[in-house]
Formats: structure tokens, C-alpha cells, sequence
């Protein structure tokens, strides 16, 4: 459930965009839940993010909102990695783990469609600050099941020493939101202007003093030996580019539909129930193939059809159908995301020990909302480049296309990522035949105790 809130309140404010005309939010993830219990650090985020919430129904500038959406960020930023983590460690790596994963990543795919939904209705009725109001109640009511449904956590799941590593939190924090600050300001204030230069030097200074810390604190946020996991690596590197592209491709499609295309805030939220569908429909297909197929074929195989889905959405026309070139699109995007998101949710935290379940999960949020604003970013500063600031309609269809490409673009350097970085071999295959040889040796140990004694 904290999945689906979390991508209702990002699917809804994609599709009103335009109305907001800024979305300040920036996910961070804080592994402190081995300090504190994943239960408790759930709790609490559930509860911080529908406050902001509702707050967010009620700003009265872009600032307010940014600021908001930031705070109510960092709430989603601790609810979705616990919830991953409480998964994790009561299901061990194999079949049982990956049905309740599929799971987990079924209920984003819902959370896309009542998002979609929500945004296009409340948005061309009554108004989008409503979408912050209905998120922020549907949040105390998960708050309110969870005193019930999720159990206490055993003592030895929580460490003793409780030090929190402030500095390490802080220059983290910090250094990315600088980062990202240069990247969506940087085409407007000018790339070597002292606004955006200034911000992004003490950014970068910020992320290596962070590595700096990391490297001689004994209690870090982000424990380095985390790093040692190929498959942990090669999850959080693919993910990165996907939700670069995922979200590029969200922006500009959302942006197309409406400027171009003239649909909408209502109609365009019923031109996405299709992705949502779709991933329902293909995670519940994976949650089979997933033992069977390895993850590294089934992600290979994704990319080519992100790549595809970019190229047909810069074939659009301001006369284009629907179903000419918006469906199959979102149709190739939904395999695509589901595929990639699925199995690398599994392979991030098959590695991971129990007390760095809820860090690593943390860690790997971490790397998919860094991707998301660069997506974004990456692809208005080629939008910006063609298209004039006073272009409407069909003359900004230049730039669109160009993005549309960068997107595909992402997806292919993405490709190149996992083929690279990703490791031939599955644990949960492995695992699998180790248990199936295990049950062939006791079924053999068995047989010969029985001819034993007879």
C-alpha cells in the first residue's frame, strides 16, 4: 500500500503539469530503519507524508509547493524502502519472496491508474489541489491499518548503538539537491551563470565529502561493503536509466497529449489507464517467468522495447490517433518498465543481509529518484534547445520529438549498463536447483533407508 501511495501522488501530478507548471518534488531515502525498525520508521513516514500532503493542497506559490513536495518526499522516501524491507526479511530469496514482490510491484501499477485517474478528473473539476487532499487522507487511513496489520518487530532486528550519522545525511542530502537544482535550472539561468555554476560546484563538493565520511565514520548511513554485490550494482545503475526515461517519457507524453494533440487533463489521464493495465497484466506473467528465465534476458529484452516506445512517440503528429502512435507506445512502455522494475526490485535485495535489508533498499530508492529529475532534466534542455518560449500547439512538436529521442536514448545507454554490469546468473535461480538437488538427495536418502530395510 505505501507503493501504491506513493506512485498515486507522482502518477496524479504528472497528468496536471500543465496546470502546475512546476513540481518541486525530490524523493530521498534515509537508511536509518536498522536503527529504529523498519515498522516504526514506516509508521512514521506514512504519517509525515499525508501531512505534507494536505499542506500541499494548500500552497500559495511555486516555492511553498516546491518545499512541500520536497518534505512530503522524504516521507515517501522512508515509507516505500521500509515496506521493501519488512518484505524482504520475512521471506527469504526464492519463490515465496518473489510472489510477494510481484506483489508489491503490482500495487505501483494500481497506483498508476487511480493516479492517472485522479489527476485528470480532480484536475479539470474541482481542482488539483484536491489531489493532495485525497492522497493525504488515503494516507492516515494505511496509517490507521498499520497499528493492526503490520506486527512489532523483534528486539534483535534493531541495533544498539543508535548514532545517526547527521553529517553523512546532510552533505548527502544537500550535495544532490544542488546537483539536480544546476541540471532543471541550468538551460534557463544560463549553464557557466554563477546561479547555476555556484550551487552545483559546492553540490559535487558535497557528494565527496559525503564518500569522505562514509569511508571513516563506524556508523555510516550508506555502509560501502554494500557496494560489493555485482547484482546490487548492476539493479541500482539500470534503475537509475529507466526512471530517467520512464519519467521523460511520462513528462513529454502527458505535455503532447495536451499541447499538441489538444486533449484534456480528464482525457489524458484515460489515454494512460492503458500502462497501468498493462503492468498489472505483465507483472503477474513475470512473477512466473522470474525462476525460470533469467532476470538479465527479461531486463535486455525491456530495453529494446523502452527503446522502441521512444522512437514511435517522436513519430507523432499534431493529427496523429490514438491509437496510431500513443497507444502502442505506452503499450511498449508498460513491458518495458514492469520488466525492469520487477527484477530489479528482486535482484537489489537478494544479496543483502537481513540488518542490510532496510539500508540497501534505501540506497537502491535512492538511485531511482536521482534518476527520475535527470530524465526530466536531460530532456527539457533538448526540448528548449528547438523549441522557441513563445512556441504553442503543433510548433512545439520540434521539441518534443527531439526529447522523445533522448528518452530512447537513455534507455539505450541503459542497455549497454546491464550488459555490461549485470551478472549471467540469478540467486533465486541458483537457490532454486540447489533446493530441487536437495530434494532429490533426501527423495534418494529415502528410497535407500527404505531398501535398507527391507
Amino acid at each position: 500500500m505505501a507503493q501504491m501511495l506513493d506512485i498515486i501522488n507522482v502518477a496524479s501530478v504528472t497528468i496536471v503539469l500543465p496546470k502546475i507548471m512546476h513540481d518541486g518534488q525530490f524523493c530521498l531515502r534515509f537508511g536509518i530503519r536498522h536503527l529504529f525498525g523498519h515498522r516504526n520508521i514506516y509508521m512514521l513516514g506514512v504519517a509525515w507524508f499525508s501531512i505534507w500532503a494536505i499542506v500541499n493542497g494548500f500552497a500559495k506559490n511555486p516555492i511553498m509547493m516546491s518545499v512541500g513536495r520536497a518534505l512530503q518526499g522524504m516521507g515517501a522516501g522512508f515509507t516505500v524502502p521500509s515496506a521493501l524491507a519488512i518484505l524482504t526479511t520475512t521471506y527469504p530469496v526464492g519463490p515465496e519472496r518473489t510472489k510477494a514482490l510481484s506483489i508489491f510491484g503490482g500495487t505501483a501499477a494500481v497506483g498508476s491508474i487511480v493516479g492517472v485517474l485522479l489527476g485528470g478528473i480532480l484536475g479539470s473539476t474541482i481542482g488539483w489541489r484536491w489531489m493532495f487532499y485525497i492522497t493525504g487522507i488515503i494516507g492516515f487511513i494505511i496509517l490507521a491499518l498499520g497499528f493492526f496489520v503490520i506486527p512489532a518487530e523483534k528486539s534483535q532486528g534493531i541495533v544498539e548503538d543508535r548514532r545517526l550519522d547527521v553529517f553523512g545525511m546532510v552533505t548527502f542530502t544537500a550535495g544532490i539537491v544542488l546537483v539536480i537544482y544546476y541540471l532543471s535550472e541550468g538551460s534557463t539561468a544560463g549553464w557557466a551563470s554563477a546561479k547555476a555554476l555556484a550551487p552545483f560546484i559546492v553540490g559535487i563538493v558535497l557528494l565527496i565529502t559525503f564518500v569522505i565520511i562514509e569511508f571513516k565514520i563506524d556508523y555510516p548511513i550508506m555502509p560501502l561493503h554494500i557496494w560489493q554485490s555485482r547484482r546490487f550494482v548492476a539493479s541500482c545503475a539500470t534503475m537509475f536509466f529507466m526512471m530517467a526515461a520512464l519519467n521523460a517519457h511520462f513528462y513529454f507524453a502527458s505535455l503532447a497529449l495536451q499541447n499538441v494533440l489538444g486533449y484534456t487533463s480528464l482525457k489524458t489521464s484515460l489515454a494512460f489507464i492503458p500502462h497501468g493495465v498493462g503492468a498489472i497484466i505483465i507483472v503477474a506473467i513475470l512473477s512466473v517467468l522470474i525462476g525460470r528465465v533469467r532476470t538479465k534476458i527479461i531486463i535486455v529484452a525491456a530495453w529494446f522495447f523502452l527503446i522502441a516506445s521512444g522512437v514511435l512517440w517522436a513519430q507523432l503528429k499534431a493529427t496523429s490517433l490514438y491509437w496510431a502512435i500513443p497507444f502502442p507506445s505506452l503499450i511498449l512502455n508498460t513491458i518495458a518498465m514492469s520488466c525492469i522494475w520487477l527484477t530489479c526490485q528482486i535482484n537489489s535485495v537478494a544479496d543483502a543481509a537481513d540488518e542490510d535489508q532496510g539500508v540497501v533498499g534505501a540506497v537502491y530508492n535512492v538511485c531511482i529518484q536521482i534518476g527520475a529529475p535527470v530524465g526530466i532534466a536531460v530532456s527539457n534542455i533538448i526540448a528548449n534547445n528547438k523549441n522557441s518560449i513563445i512556441a504553442v500547439g503543433p510548433e512545439l512538436l520540434p521539441g518534443y520529438r527531439d526529447a522523445f529521442y533522448s528518452f530512447a536514448v537513455m534507455a539505450g545507454v541503459g542497455l549497454v549498463v546491464t550488459l555490461v554490469i549485470s551478472p549471467n546468473s540469478d540467486l533465486v535461480n541458483s537457490q532454486a536447483k540447489d533446493t530441487e538437488t536437495g530434494e532429490a538427495c533426501s527423495a534418494s536418502d529415502d528410497d535407500a533407508t527404505i531398501g535398507h530395510e527391507k
